[in-house]
């Protein structure tokens, strides 16, 4: 082993003074910890806090020295200390704040593991200052913001003021200009008048005499095919149909020229028609299973809903023969203290594409529908999924003392 060259003593002594010296004048107190927490060497900065000469801190723990005669056992310095000497024993560094509230100061710790021995050095930051910044310009963004929500709602007071002005003003503006048009409102209110006549009568041809000749068509079909097949049966009970099915559109037409009123509903009313028109739609359709859950009264259906509501059941069931190929169907008219429900139900292909314009599809009858619910106060919804059927609601929210019709006998 070479011996120590002791001339170089001085200048180890001159590098250490001057190493200390430059600790010394930090402004942050930077301690040599052992092992078990004690103070092995200071900076000046213990005198400079108050905190006693360097060499009377030395051999205390970092917690006495910086937090002298304290004994509450959940201090948060000394928990934080003790927390971190076993992570330095890890190499690894561990970094705390404390808020000394009588001193009104906070400290930065920062606990670094020396990489040859078992010592650590422990730098102690006052960042007072700095968090006192920082909550000063919390506070200054939080004043702001009040401010800002204070000036907002000052305009908008000041723009729901200038609107309520402006619909005002435009109040007395449509006010005179609808009693200068008053003479032309008069004249478009009968010329509409008349279009809605129109189409009242169109819907009623639709959906009266044509549901009826397409029942009359499929069962003289049936009679053609029983004369050419006689083991299906005599085709006089089809035909005989047919001459009745011809009766009831003769008496249709003439209903329809007696102001459109059919005639079922004023002797039985919209629910017993409703069952009336179900039995006569499966009688001539045998092969679609017609299944009727009627609840609603007739005393229970408005009359400017009944004519309404016989109709949509025609055309409804007339979509299902003409378009769904279903097998069943199920008829559902029902009543509660809010509103009257039809809903008509088949399990047949549905309508293509999942689509939701109906309209494209089946032609009239659905805008047709539409229509009628409408004019009613009703709501028409059509849900048809591919290959699982449809189903058709119409809903008329009621009020609660309705008018409702008296059916006639005789």
């Amino acid at each position: 082993m070479r011996p120590f060259d002791q001339s170089l003593l001085p200048l180890i002594q001159k590098a250490k003074q001057e190493w200390e010296a430059t600790a010394d004048a930090l402004s942050t107190m930077v301690c040599l910890l052992s092992a078990e927490g004690i103070v092995v060497r200071a900076n000046r900065v213990v005198e400079h806090w108050g905190l006693g000469s360097v060499s009377a801190v030395v051999g205390k723990p970092a917690h006495s020295v910086l937090h002298p005669d304290c004994t509450d056992l959940e201090c948060g310095m000394a928990l934080g200390l003790a927390a971190a000497l076993p992570r330095l024993q890890e190499g690894k560094t561990r970094e705390f704040e404390y808020y000394a509230a009588e001193r009104n100061q906070t400290l930065q710790f920062v606990l670094r593991p020396m990489r040859s021995d078992t010592r650590s050095v422990l730098l102690v930051h006052d960042v007072s200052a700095l968090r006192q910044a920082q909550q000063g310009l919390i506070d200054a963004n939080a004043n702001l913001e009040v401010r800002v929500r204070q000036r907002t709602r000052e305009l908008a007071d000041s723009n729901r003021e200038l609107r309520n002005e402006v619909s005002r003003r435009e109040q007395a503006e449509r006010e005179l200009l609808a009693s200068r048009n008053n003479l032309a409102l008069l004249s478009e209110q009968l010329i509409q008048a008349q279009e809605q006549e129109r189409r009242r009568i169109a819907l009623e041809l639709h959906d009266s005499v044509g549901q009826s000749l397409s029942a009359i068509k499929y069962t003289l079909e049936r009679a053609i095919i029983m004369v050419q097949r006689p083991e299906l049966g005599s085709p006089e009970a089809a035909l005989a149909s047919a001459v009745q099915r011809i009766h009831e559109t003769a008496d249709g037409i003439r209903a329809i020229s007696m102001n459109l009123r059919p005639p079922v509903l004023d002797n039985l009313g919209a629910a017993s028609a409703t069952l009336w028109f179900c039995r006569e739609f499966a009688a001539i359709y045998p092969d679609i299973s017609v299944r009727t859950e009627v609840s609603a009264q007739n005393a229970e259906i408005p009359a400017r809903i009944a004519t309404h509501l016989f109709r949509c059941v025609q055309e409804l069931l007339n979509n299902v023969a003409k378009h769904a190929a279903a097998k069943t169907v199920w008829v559902t008219l029902q009543r509660d203290a809010a509103a009257l429900q039809l809903e008509v139900r088949d399990d047949g292909h549905g309508m293509a594409g999942n689509t939701t314009d109906h309209s494209k599809l089946l032609g009239s009858g659905i805008r047709n529908l539409r229509e009628r619910a409408e004019m009613t106060g009703g709501n028409f919804s059509l849900t048809s999924l591919n290959g699982s059927g449809a189903v058709a609601r119409i809903t008329w929210p009621l009020e609660a003392k309705e008018p409702v019709p008296q059916p006639t006998v005789g």
